[in-house]
């Protein structure tokens, strides 16, 4: 039975209460405030509904928002089709070197969605890109001139297919363990009742799967809604905007309108808010009915694909040579070139490691590397902690308004990096919280990544904290413990792992992180991130940019190796 909260442990739960606002609603309500204002944060200017006039009375805006709808819609389509397929070939088929695909499945999250969208210009610019001079090649040898092109990466069609190829891990991982547990005799009996397996999969094992399937649709689909990365790279040079562009233009030009930008981002939340709800309600509610794992020991059948076998297994090389094997190789040649040019063998000799030299060497570099590795440590230690305390509070108190509490956690996924940017500009650049000097430092990055990264993070520690019984805390109770020492000596050894295993993908996270820093951080306090795009965008010094790019592949391989390593030994151990 759960107890009253004694009153230190009220004050603890105001004091978390009083931080969670500070990281999220304050911000974001600060930000709708700015909406209605003129001027600069730091002088706001007099109330008006002009910021909202300009925006929703141009009609740029409406092909914007059409844009934003398309390129979400489209490589939402191309990813879960992608990874359904894959799920299907190594969940219930008899596809060859299942085990190893699936291993490297999980070796595009290796690679920021920054490196995987610059890769694809280097092999599809216009005039030098890899392939499209492979092609004018081919074709010239039919007698077929071409000046440039023929595939034009900077275009609507670009992005969607660079946005498609980069989330086929994150859906095949919300949807593999569905394919695996889903109750075989449902299938059997198709296959009794003379069904083929095309007509088996998509009679039976895609409606029994839908709740799964609807749920990682919507997550994707609002994942692309606040894709940054490939909209900057690929679709501002083509002169297509989204949301996050077009907030991040506004924001931006010789003369910013912060207040345009965020009105634009007041309507991108709230969409990204509905988002969410249908998100949940899918996840929540409608899968119990469509329950099929009963107490009933069963083992998954195995298709037979026959003569499909290798075609399938070709299938997955192509896709691993689009999302790593293309996008890794040609960051590796360029940044290995003192200037950028497609292969050939006159340019072999030109090879060297200049480039990877003058990034460790340089003190630019190197400061961004140390900004990188404090915004990390703290960001993902701060954000753990925060986790636990309010999971222990709305898990293990009967304190009112716990259940609010994780609400509003759950509700922060729906606000994209680029809002919670934003929102913190308003907030910093505007008094009382300007005097704390905090904006255009590490610190201020952080605290917006914690705001960005908590929701994930209390989904992790709720459901480890859950999984513990309450009698092992009553026993430290009874001995005269009190709760918070009960939290901290008995229940946190005992999520230990579920603890490692958050603070690891904060981490992850927190080095790829682009669209914050990008926004929030001074050159003082450039991460390695933000640093590389400087290197591509102003400088134009592309095979630097890939150097620090390769160098950046390495690390966050390194750490999602750790990971697995140092979870699997926290799970032996407790």
């Amino acid at each position: 039975m759960k107890e009253r909260l004694p009153s230190g442990s009220i004050y603890f739960f105001i004091f978390v209460v009083g931080i969670l606002l500070w990281l999220t609603l304050i911000p974001l309500g600060q930000m709708v405030i700015s909406s209605f204002r003129s001027g600069h944060p730091a002088a706001p200017g007099p109330f008006t509904f002009n910021n909202y006039l300009v925006a929703y009375t141009n009609p740029l805006t409406y092909r914007m928002i059409f844009n934003t709808l398309v390129f979400a819609g489209g490589g939402t389509a191309i990813t879960v089709f992608i990874a359904v397929l894959f799920t299907w070939l190594l969940e219930r088929t008899d596809m060859p070197l299942r085990n190893l695909c699936w291993t490297l499945l999980l070796i595009p999250l290796a690679m920021p969605g920054l490196l995987f969208s610059m890769s694809y210009v280097l092999l599809f610019m216009p005039q030098s890109g890899i392939i499209n001079v492979f092609i004018r090649d081919l074709v010239s040898s039919f007698g077929v001139e071409l000046s440039e092109g023929p595939i034009n990466i900077y275009s609507l069609g670009g992005m969607i297919f660079l946005d498609g190829m980069r989330g086929v891990t994150t859906v095949f991982l919300l949807i593999t363990g569905a394919f695996r547990m889903m109750d075989p005799g449902l299938e059997e009996a198709s296959f009794a009742a003379g069904a083929k397996n095309w007509t088996t999969v998509r009679r039976v094992t895609l409606p029994v799967l839908r709740p799964a399937l609807l749920a990682a649709v919507l997550y994707e689909f609002t994942s692309s809604m606040e894709s940054f990365e490939a909209p900057l790279v690929v679709g501002l040079p083509g002169r297509v905007f989204v949301y996050s562009t077009m907030i991040y233009t506004s924001t931006r030009d010789a003369i910013p309108n912060y207040g345009l930008g965020a009105a634009f981002a007041g309507s991108y939340f709230l969409m990204a808010l509905v988002l969410v709800y249908f998100y949940q309600r899918a996840t929540l509610r409608q899968a119990e009915r469509f329950t099929t794992v009963t107490g009933k020991g069963f083992r998954p059948h195995t298709l037979a694909l026959g003569c499909w076998r290798y075609p399938a297994l070709g299938l997955f090389v192509l896709y691993f040579i689009l999302a790593v094997a293309l996008p890794l190789g040609v960051l590796i040649w360029t940044s290995l070139l003192p200037v950028y040019q497609p292969p050939s063998m006159k340019v072999l000799s030109e090879l060297s490691w200049a480039h990877y030299h003058g990034i460790l060497t340089g003190s630019g570099v190197l400061h961004a590397m140390w900004n990188t590795v404090i915004i990390t440590l703290f960001a993902a230690t701060a954000t753990v902690l925060l986790a636990f305390a309010v999971s222990w509070l709305v898990v293990r108190t009967k304190v009112k308004g716990r259940y609010a509490l994780d609400s509003l956690l759950f509700a922060s996924h729906a606000v994209p990096g680029i809002v919670v940017a934003l929102s913190f500009i308003f907030l910093y650049l505007e008094p009382p919280f300007r005097s704390l000097g905090l904006y255009g430092t590490v610190w201020i990055v952080s605290l917006a990544l914690i705001a960005q990264y908590i929701a994930f993070a209390t989904r992790t520690t709720n459901a480890a904290i859950t999984q513990i019984h309450k009698e092992l805390e009553e026993a430290g109770e009874v001995s005269g413990a009190s709760q918070l020492r009960v939290a901290w000596q008995i229940t946190f050894p005992l999520i230990r792992p579920a603890f490692i295993a958050a603070w690891l993908w904060v981490a992850a996270h927190a080095v790829r992180a682009f669209s914050v820093p990008l926004m929030l951080a001074s050159r003082d306090s450039w991460p390695v991130s933000v640093m590389l795009w400087h290197l591509w965008d102003e400088e134009q010094n592309l095979p630097a940019a890939a150097a620090l790019g390769v160098v950046l592949i390495l690390v966050l391989t390194v750490l999602t190796l750790l990971a697995r390593v140092v979870v699997a030994k926290g799970f032996k151990q407790t």
